[in-house]
């Protein structure tokens, strides 16, 4: 059990005894290296992604992030690199800089037109118009989203394209201001499209520290041996018409799929928008040894490009972690429960509910109508009543104990038929 320091709700979820919109949904984070973009930008479904990240999201430069928005509802990208931002000189004493550094600040150009006084200061990027203002002084110009203009001189007809933007580097320091950061927002998928194991085993590592403080979220990386229900290893890659995905690269696919089915469905023979094959086509009995060994496949099947089977990383089971927990759609069951508990109680009962006999049976009464109208009416659970509610006072004055029993309903995955000839 977790012990709390300060108020609020831990939830703790493990394997009961079994016989012989609360929680995010629909959110992946995805560490990335730019060449434009604040540190933290967050694209929503229908968004124009050329101000907040250079280029329109069909563009291939952003392949990964089109990937993850063809399922997710919200992608919260952190930029790892920082680099140089790209200026260029318009006038004695002025200069037009990019508001973000990297190498797309080489694309944009600035031109100015005088005429009656006043001055005509038109930003292009890639040769299209993006701003236009009439001012009369540097002091009147409006930063826009791709420049600002400073100085004290005067302005006078010019055309120029801003240089010297550059992408820095990326280093293992700038992951672990990730994990500091992300842990202010909420999402249920992280991806890392990436293939250093050392960065693998620090992500690893974080998403475990997260579950056992409860935070559950998992992520989807592509390597091998990491025998965790919150770690999906995806190990095939794909093709569309307009690029290729690395396996690593085809993370950000599987963890839009992964954001998008939530509680309501498994991925198992999803079929994945935009690809038209994989690589590599694999054999049946590959197919069998890899997903044994936990990893997750896109297969070609039926002349589509589908999810194979929904599973984790998961290979050794326990009495706490047993077979159905290789089962990502269990797993997305339990830990959104777990989520719902928690904002339940901390929105609900912390600091509003006494702790007498009549107060837990409200808090049970609370758990019980949301377990019923969140997830045995939908299917989710099944054979739950309230009596799978337990509802104790701590050792603590200020404190309660409760337990809750859920029974997941898995769908079918496997059909097994015996046809007789007549």
């Amino acid at each position: 059990m977790i012990n709390r320091i300060i108020p609020g709700v831990s939830v703790e979820t493990i394997a009961g005894e079994r016989e012989a919109s609360l929680g995010v949904v629909g959110v992946v984070t995805m560490p990335m290296e730019l060449n434009w973009g604040d540190q933290v930008i967050t694209i929503r479904k229908g968004m124009d992604t050329t101000t907040v990240l250079g280029y329109k999201l069909y563009d291939t430069a952003l392949k990964l992030v089109n990937e993850v928005m063809n399922y997710a509802n919200q992608l919260i990208i952190y930029r790892l690199n920082i680099g140089a931002k790209a200026q260029a000189t318009l006038a004695s004493g002025v200069t037009a800089k990019a508001v973000y550094t990297g190498t797309r600040g080489n694309d944009i150009s600035v031109s100015v037109a005088s005429a009656d006084s006043k001055f005509t200061v038109t930003t292009y990027l890639d040769s299209v118009e993006m701003d236009k203002q009439v001012i009369s002084d540097v002091s009147d110009f409006k930063t826009n989203d791709f420049i600002e203009i400073t100085g004290s001189g005067t302005l006078e007809t010019a055309t120029a394209t801003l240089t010297g933007g550059t992408n820095g580097t990326v280093a293992a320091a700038n992951y672990d201001n990730y994990f500091t950061e992300i842990q202010k927002h909420d999402y249920n998928v992280m991806a890392y499209t990436g293939t250093d194991s050392s960065i693998s085993a620090k992500i690893v590592n974080f998403i475990q520290s997260q579950r056992d403080n409860g935070t559950m979220v998992q992520a989807v990386m592509s390597g091998s041996d990491f025998d965790n229900e919150g770690i999906i290893n995806n190990t095939i890659g794909g093709k569309t018409t307009n690029y290729d995905l690395t396996a690593a690269e085809a993370c950000a696919t599987m963890a839009g799929i992964q954001a998008k089915q939530g509680v309501t469905g498994s991925a198992t023979y999803f079929n994945v928008i935009g690809w038209n094959d994989v690589s590599s086509r694999l054999t049946k009995l590959q197919m069998e040894s890899k997903t044994q060994d936990g990893e997750i496949l896109f297969v070609y099947k039926y002349g589509g490009v589908v999810v194979l089977y929904d599973i984790n990383s998961l290979t050794t089971t326990t009495d706490a972690k047993p077979e159905d927990f290789k089962k990502n759609l269990v797993i997305r069951t339990l830990d959104k429960y777990s989520m719902d508990l928690q904002k339940l109680l901390d929105t609900k009962a912390i600091g509003k509910i006494r702790n007498s006999v009549d107060g837990r049976n409200q808090i049970k009464g609370l758990i019980s109508d949301m377990t019923v109208k969140n997830y045995l009416n939908i299917g989710a659970i099944e054979d739950f009543t309230a009596s799978d509610i337990t509802v104790e006072m701590g050792s603590a004055r200020d404190s309660i104990i409760a337990t809750v029993g859920i029974k997941v309903v898995d769908t079918v995955d496997k059909i097994y038929i015996t046809v007789t000839a007549l």
